[in-house]
């Protein structure tokens, strides 16, 4: 029995263990990119290749679908129960959104300055939503496994925010690529959930 116990606790530290370090690094990524996309230089006709994929790159990780689509794979990962998922996925969205704020502070090109009353507000807006979305995101996630089409709830983002986007984001080559990514995520779930409903 107590074998048992201890075999069962290590198995515990480890999954919250590589939790830790997979959110960590994540959200260090999401974090530096979200800023490089805020402070990316106007691009035009004679962009390199290497300054295409930095600037998609940074564009893709800094939209909101992808920042919930990120939080769903940690709910899925790491997500054992609901309770977990509720969790970890709020764990992700703050680590993120303080990597963000971090990084975006001592960024080069970050010269705008605000007022204390300002910052507060920021950081209330932005640590609420992150704190909103990692709950849903995570929740989707571990929901995902029993019910795939939950993940409905991923295509109707990417739909949403193609129209935030409108028509001005077809202008511009980083516009035009993040716009197809999107319509083929879009019809990527809709193909596997379609497929998943056909094995059934």
């Amino acid at each position: 029995m107590d074998l048992f116990l201890l075999e069962n606790n290590y198995t515990n530290l480890r999954h919250w263990v590589r939790f830790i370090i997979f959110t960590i690094i994540l959200s260090l990524i999401v974090g530096f990119f979200s800023v490089v996309s805020d402070n990316l230089p106007y691009i035009d006709n004679s962009i390199t290749v290497t300054q295409f994929l930095i600037s998609y790159i940074a564009v893709m990780i800094n939209s909101l679908p992808m920042w919930f689509i990120f939080t769903t794979i940690i709910g899925y990962i790491f997500g054992r129960t609901g309770k977990e998922a509720v969790l970890v996925g709020p764990v992700f969205t703050i680590f993120a959104i303080s990597f963000y704020f971090l990084l975006g502070n001592f960024y080069l090109n970050a010269h705008i300055t605000f007022t204390f009353k300002e910052q507060i507000s920021i950081f209330v807006i932005w640590y609420s939503a992150s704190l909103a979305g990692g709950i849903i995101g995570g929740l989707t996630g571990y929901l995902v496994k029993t019910r795939p089409y939950i993940l409905l709830i991923i295509p109707a983002g990417l739909i949403l925010q193609l129209l935030i986007n409108g028509t001005r984001s077809w202008n511009d080559i980083i516009g035009i690529s993040q716009n197809i990514t999107f319509c083929l995520m879009i019809l990527f779930i809709l193909f596997y959930l379609l497929m998943t409903r056909a094995k059934k």
